[in-house]
């Protein structure tokens, strides 16, 4: 398949929103929170990059970095920051990262993944839900190895860092 990756744009935010919500915990979808479109047009807003993926003119997957220092960070993020900085230190948050289910297993994480970290200096910082394996896998196929398991709000996480 023809994939087209390329920055996010402002005219994307409402594509991304739904992509983001269709993937959601509502949904039981394997992200982090709910993302109504003020929460994404805030996410792009305060995102250091986000990158897209275009398929047949339709967005069908989206990853954000994020500076570590930033005040928009969810509390998760925050939490991380301050607890260990010694991982956060020069590096910057990676994700979300969302892809339609029907794209997925199709090599689109490792070039959204590529595409954002080749827009950085220093590590990528993500965080996993203990429970969410088949991310922990993707990952780690990435290069990305978890350096910390954290509580947080009564819900196991993973740390993971890549290269």
């Amino acid at each position: 398949m023809n994939y087209i990756f390329q920055k996010m744009t402002a005219k994307d935010i409402s594509a991304v929103a739904l992509l983001l919500q269709a993937n959601s915990e509502s949904q039981q979808g394997g992200l982090y929170g709910e993302y109504p479109l003020n929460k994404v047009e805030a996410m792009y807003q305060n995102s250091t990059n986000a990158i897209v993926a275009l398929y047949q003119e339709n967005i069908i997957a989206v990853v954000f970095s994020f500076p570590v220092t930033s005040f928009s960070l969810p509390p998760i993020a925050q939490a991380i920051n301050q607890r260990f900085p010694e991982i956060t230190q020069n590096n910057w948050f990676y994700g979300p990262v969302c892809i339609d289910k029907s794209h997925r297993g199709k090599s689109l994480l490792k070039n959204l993944y590529q595409q954002i970290s080749s827009l950085h200096g220093g590590h990528p910082i993500a965080f996993v839900n203990s429970e969410n394996i088949r991310s922990l896998k993707a990952h780690q196929k990435l290069g990305m190895e978890v350096v910390k398991n954290f509580e947080f709000k009564g819900t196991s996480w993973w740390i993971i860092k890549g290269q």
